[in-house]
């Protein structure tokens, strides 16, 4: 059952007309994306998320607080974060799709040296103005990562991945495990299937027809982070435990038996879990 805006605070500030207009943008680009030929991919990307925003300049990504003009924001996610990161000193964190740059902003002040990719170059403009000596930012596509093999102790992405081509979100693992240290962990959030769709869509259909290109159950995600070369993988759920992925693979089978409506009311942190994919040790 398609969900109500006004109860999502993302969309609450915008009108009906608005609404309507951004689903149909994302649902006109969503075609030419998941048509792109994979040697043009990365470009396509590129173009349609600034061409999106061209045309919806009001689109909550761009107009929501942002680390650049919300310091209260960049320590909430920082706070957040850092419980999970190892100590400071030497460690490289990069962020695939870091958005308005919150986390890469914070984490860097705090003594971290980051690296932070988005699609959009309107926001990786704006970003390289925050530029210092433990922070930088690229205008990048995810699937192909430009940095040599162990270059990261840490990887994040939040809300990333399904924005991903499905033919590119195997590449995309392993290139992530390529490019993490041994022994580094791959920090991955994104909307479980199960209660989606996650994007615009979910205000009129029960699939995601917008961004998210495709969505993806835990079962589903923990085996593409094995093929994709990871060792082991943890979830985190709502108690803030992180929990081994078969566990959580076996909770999810059980609550997936359950009507749609009542996972969404009922989800236990399942709706948005955070993946701990851990690389092969040296």
């Amino acid at each position: 059952m398609p969900l109500d805006p006004c109860k999502d605070p993302r969309y609450a500030q915008l009108s009906s007309e608005q609404i309507e207009k951004l689903f149909k943008e994302e649902s006109d680009l969503r075609e030419y994306l998941l048509t792109s030929p994979k040697e043009r991919r990365a470009q396509a990307f590129c173009w349609a998320y600034d061409e999106l925003f061209r045309r919806c300049p009001w689109h909550p990504a761009l107009t929501e607080k942002s680390g650049i003009s919300a310091p209260e924001v960049v320590a909430r996610r920082v706070s957040n974060m850092r419980r999970w990161l190892p100590p400071v000193q030497g460690t490289r964190v990069l962020e695939i799709g870091c958005g308005m740059g919150e986390m890469m902003i914070g984490l860097s002040k705090a003594g971290y040296h980051c690296v932070g990719i988005d699609v959009s170059e309107i926001r990786i403009q704006n970003l390289q103005t925050l530029e210092s000596s433990h922070l930088e930012f690229r205008n990048v596509e995810g699937t192909a990562l430009p940095f040599p093999n162990g270059s990261f102790d840490i990887v994040i992405s939040m809300q990333l991945f399904e924005h991903l081509h499905p033919d590119d979100a195997q590449d995309h693992l392993c290139e992530v495990h390529r490019v993490l240290k041994p022994g580094g962990i791959y920090l991955l959030e994104t909307p479980n299937r199960l209660t989606g769709p996650g994007d615009v869509s979910r205000f009129y259909a029960d699939e995601p027809l917008g961004f998210h290109l495709k969505e993806y159950s835990i079962r589903q995600l923990k085996k593409m982070f094995y093929r994709g070369g990871f060792c082991r993988v943890q979830v985190l759920l709502r108690w803030n435990k992180l929990l081994p992925g078969f566990a959580v693979g076996m909770l999810e089978l059980a609550w997936s038996s359950l009507p749609k409506p009542m996972r969404r009311r009922h989800s236990y942190g399942m709706h948005n879990p955070v993946y701990f994919a851990h690389s092969q040790q040296a």
